[in-house]
């Protein structure tokens, strides 16, 4: 025996390999596909196991074919048959396998297994003179790997959670079992030897006979594979098209019809993307959407830029903001920013914005809600209070209402407290006990004493899901009826002693009416001896019988005869009997039905007097009318405390006329006569003076106020000129404490709000005081606007002490002052600028934080620029130069020191000439022959008052064109309006300021 070997063709080799993987990757794709969409799964089996299959068979006899050996060698058809069936059916049966409990161990070991069969049985299918033998270990190796690779890519593929994303382990997994395939085969045709007999004829050549047959099935084959794996890829891209396009569907939808504002931001913040909503929401168009930075849409642009660049570094963020729409309009969103990350690399963000302006609306309404109902509950009689259980006890957590006030108690003094916090042990105590059966789940109601006062207390537990939440309670001022009840229950007490020793009276009447028994009380009531009642009829029409209103019974209503009328019981009916013609008796009257068995056998009439109560009653009705009567007396009085503040203004500012007028004069002149000393007294007059006309201005004004009296002239006034005004007055005072005005405005924008200029200054001034005041020295304090299209907003900003959060919301109320803080003041200068605010159409508020400083602010309409107008007389004036020409002057005033303070005034300047005249008439006396340049008058005259003065004045038409100033201590609007109707050029308040006076006189004269 000869052995021979043969070679193989590298192309050939190549080509089975090739074949090998194509056929392997074509049955995973399927295989994950079916694995994938769960659906057509047999078909899907059935087709990735014949690609298996198919391609195991095409790799064998392709790799046959690429072996070259000089002997002639035949195939038996039915082993060849039953390789593929094996190859086939080997493969359906693994990929089953896995499908069906995926287990890559079984599945892999059963398709080795079918490689294994497929090669051996299609090795036994070689028909040949010569005779082969395998070498052992060639077989053994080729069975080692047939399984471990079979397993491996079954495992690698199907098990790797990344594999459906990422087509390149498909492709490794592939390549892995069909290089794993042509491995066994070629391992196994390395142990193959053939041996052949000496008498054998050498030819070298293929295998086959007949090899043009053969390689047409092994074409068909691999073409058949080829058109399954083209067939496959393109159902696979059809799909996959399909889905994206399904997917970018989805991903539109989800866009367009978003509800919310959805948007993608690229890196640089600009807006690539918009959806229809942001469109519609916003107002701008796309093209104008894609040149607007998204920070700069918000209100809190900062803000928004801030989350941005979060989102942007990989973060996704959640925030609520303020949109501000094409139209200026707000839009209050809330904002979901996130990342857009493609391939591991930050791309931009997306954004959703959901539109809340709704419900931000509906809050602030609820807010409003809330405060309207606070403040209605503040002002109803009783009081209305909250409390829950908690580690401490009882804790209120409401209370508001007018009497807790009466009660001495604050909202602050019950608000976060127990009762044993601030009410007395024993009361605390006994509330308790009330407190619990409310807790319980009960509804109490119950009357205590407390400082004097009665009150009713009710409690209602408010009950969820079976447990109680809080419990809600009221209390009502019940002291006057306790007094009546008191009073009663002594009169009962009293009534009740009697009848311990008289008892009441009782009859007993037959079916008929007749008395058929009664006790000796009943005939001492009735003033009919006893043994003569049996014989009489005591409710019948012997007596005359009287209702409370004084009309008469008649026989029906007797409470004996109805009860037997109607067999029901009456009751408490009160009857006036005159027993004789002088006397009348009340009795209260009890009728009750006698039955016995089912059997009515009459009636039992108890009765008893209840004079005495009736004239109480009437006592209490008169009492109460008496109560309302004071009532009406206390408005009075309150009435005549405004009109007295009024007048006591008049009465005060007399005498300051005289000490500031004086106090100007020696200030004026003392750098001359006086020495430093005596020149800083002075001022300190001045300083106390001004201050005592500012108490009583600021008095004057609160109470004019509080009794609607306050008069208030509304004109557009220049916001920008107001503030310089009021800073250049108080410039002075801030110089003392070393501090440093800084204003803030809308650079080139006047503007103009309606208000009473003079009080509009005063609301300025004011508030600059306080922050002066207020702060340490060396502060600055900051005064500047916020204009927005219908308000301005002006805001003075100090770095003070600040306002703790506890008693903010007291800092408006008259009189009120800042415990912590020793200042000097009344407490209302800013309880007047609440009420002058208001009255103003304004609002105002503050902001303030402990240690760091306030900030007060006031808000106006706008309102379009004012024509020219006149300028104020009062507050601070320039300085006075004097007068370029010589004028005349009258000046009528009865008040000697009035008088001689003016020629001071005057004095200095001697082309200016004073006539005195003390009465109206000879005033009117005086003017008429000489003819002044400028005509003083003094309001209130002995003879005639000012204005008729003036009247008669403006009669005259040779004296109607001289300028007339009308002097008063008088501060009322009601006056200075008076003043000007009747004539007056110019209405000067004492105590004058002398610079603002002579300027006065300046501008009417000319001079």
């Amino acid at each position: 025996m000869i052995s021979i070997t043969g070679h193989y063709n590298e192309f050939t080799v190549f080509l089975a390999v090739i074949v090998g993987i194509l056929a392997s990757y074509t049955a995973l794709d399927i295989m994950s596909k079916m694995i994938k969409k769960q659906r057509n799964n047999y078909l899907w089996l059935t087709l990735s196991a014949t690609s298996m299959g198919l391609g195991v068979g095409a790799m064998h006899y392709i790799a046959m074919l690429a072996y070259y050996v000089p002997v002639s060698f035949h195939f038996d058809a039915v082993l060849s048959v039953l390789a593929l069936i094996i190859a086939i059916s080997g493969s359906l049966v693994a990929f089953w396998t896995f499908w069906k409990w995926r287990t890559s161990v079984w599945s892999g070991l059963i398709l080795g297994s079918s490689i294994l069969g497929t090669h051996y049985i299609a090795m036994a299918a070689i028909e040949t003179e010569a005779h082969i033998h395998y070498a052992m270990l060639s077989v053994l190796l080729s069975i080692i790997i047939a399984l471990v690779v079979a397993f491996y890519a079954m495992h690698l593929f199907f098990r790797s959670k990344s594999v459906k994303a990422n087509p390149f382990l498909k492709l490794v997994s592939s390549i892995l079992l069909g290089i794993g395939i042509s491995a066994m085969h070629f391992i196994s045709m390395y142990g193959m030897k053939l041996h052949i007999a000496h008498s054998v004829a050498r030819r070298w050549g293929q295998w086959l006979p007949y090899q043009a047959p053969f390689s047409n099935i092994i074409a068909s084959i691999t073409i058949t594979l080829l058109i399954v794996f083209l067939l496959v890829a393109a159902f696979k891209r059809q799909e996959e098209v399909r889905e994206s396009q399904l997917k970018e569907e989805y991903y539109q939808s989800l866009f367009n019809y978003n509800p919310n504002i959805v948007c993608a931001v690229d890196l640089y913040g600009n807006i690539q993307t918009i959806n229809p909503k942001g469109i519609e929401l916003t107002g701008y168009t796309l093209n104008k959407m894609e040149t607007i930075p998204f920070p700069s849409m918000f209100r809190e642009a900062e803000r928004a830029e801030e989350y941005m660049w979060k989102s942007l570094s990989g973060d996704s963020v959640y925030y609520e903001a303020t949109l501000i729409r094409k139209d200026n309009q707000p839009v209050y969103v809330e904002v979901t920013q996130m990342p857009i990350i493609v391939y591991d690399q930050i791309k931009g963000s997306y954004v959703i914005a959901k539109d809340v302006t709704d419900r931000k609306r509906a809050q602030q309404q609820l807010l409003d809600l809330q405060k309207d109902l606070k403040r209605t509950l503040s002002q109803q009689d009783g009081t209305i209070f909250k409390f829950v259980k908690n580690s401490k006890g009882y804790v209120y957590t409401m209370c508001e209402g007018k009497m807790i006030r009466e009660m001495g108690y604050e909202e602050i003094d019950v608000v976060g407290k127990t009762p044993e916090e601030f009410l007395p042990e024993s009361y605390a105590r006994d509330n308790r006990s009330y407190y619990d059966k409310a807790w319980a789940g009960e509804k109490v109601s119950y009357e205590v004493l407390l400082n004097d006062f009665a009150y009713y207390t009710k409690l209602t537990p408010h009950i969820y899901k079976g447990e109680v939440q809080e419990v809600i309670g009221s209390i009502v001022d019940i002291t006057d009826l306790h007094e009546a009840r008191e009073k009663l229950a002594k009169s009962e007490s009293m009534y009740r002693s009697v009848l311990s020793t008289m008892s009441e009276g009782v009859v007993f009447h037959d079916l008929e009416g007749n008395l058929i028994a009664a006790n000796a009380y009943a005939a001492k009531i009735l003033n009919v001896p006893y043994d003569q009642m049996l014989s009489v009829n005591p409710f019948g029409l012997d007596w005359e019988i009287i209702h409370p209103d004084g009309t008469a019974f008649a026989l029906e209503d007797i409470p004996s005869v109805r009860c037997l009328h109607t067999k029901e019981p009456v009751r408490n009916t009160v009857m006036g009997i005159y027993l004789n013609e002088k006397k009348l008796t009340w009795l209260s009257v009890n009728a009750e039905p006698l039955q016995e068995s089912k059997y009515y056998k009459g009636v039992v009439v108890t009765f008893y007097d209840i004079t005495k109560q009736q004239e109480q009653e009437q006592d209490l009705l008169h009492s109460n009318q008496q109560m309302i009567i004071a009532k009406e007396e206390a408005e009075k009085a309150n009435q005549a405390k405004s009109e007295f503040l009024s007048k006591v203004s008049h009465e005060l500012r007399t005498p300051l006329n005289s000490i500031l007028g004086y106090a100007q004069i020696l200030e004026e002149q003392g750098e001359k006569d006086l020495t430093e000393k005596q020149l800083n007294r002075i001022r300190k007059i001045l300083k106390a003076g001004n201050h005592l006309l500012y108490l009583i201005n600021e008095t004057l004004d609160l109470s004019k106020i509080e009794s609607g009296h306050l008069a208030i002239n509304l004109e557009p006034v220049s916001v920008k000129e107001a503030i310089e005004d009021a800073l250049k007055i108080m410039k002075p005072l801030a110089k003392d404490k070393h501090s440093i005005f800084y204003t803030r405005f809308h650079a080139y924008q006047e503007v103009f709000v309606e208000v009473d200029e003079l009080r509009f200054q005063q609301i300025l001034l004011n508030l600059l005081t306080n922050a002066i005041k207020y702060s340490p020295a060396y502060r600055d304090i900051i005064i500047y606007t916020d204009i927005t299209q219908h308000h301005v907003t002006i805001l003075i900003e100090d770095r003070g002490f600040g306002i703790p959060a506890s008693e903010l919301n007291r800092i408006f109320e008259p009189f009120y002052r800042v415990n912590r803080l020793e200042k000097d003041g009344t407490g209302i200068g800013l309880a007047l600028v609440k009420q002058l605010v208001v009255l103003m159409n304004g609002t105002c508020g503050v902001r303030s934080e402990e240690g760091k400083g306030s900030t007060f602010w006031v808000r106006f309409p706008l309102v379009h620029p004012p024509v020219p107008k006149r300028l104020s007389n009062e507050g601070e004036g320039e300085s006075f130069l004097g007068f370029s020409m010589p004028i005349s002057i009258v000046y009528i005033e009865d008040n000697d020191t009035n008088i001689e303070l003016m020629q001071s005034i005057l004095s200095p300047y001697k082309n200016v000439k004073l006539l005195v005249a003390k009465t109206g008439e000879n005033g009117i006396g005086l003017i008429k022959s000489i003819s002044p340049d400028m005509i003083l008058i003094d309001i209130d005259l002995p003879d005639m008052n000012g204005f008729e003065v003036c009247t008669q004045l403006q009669l005259e038409k040779e004296l109607k064109n001289i300028p007339r100033v009308a002097l008063s201590a008088s501060a009322m609007q009601s006056d200075i309006d008076q003043a000007f109707l009747v004539g007056f050029s110019e209405y000067v308040t004492k105590p004058i300021h002398i610079a603002t006076f002579l300027n006065v006189l300046k501008r009417l004269t000319k001079a």
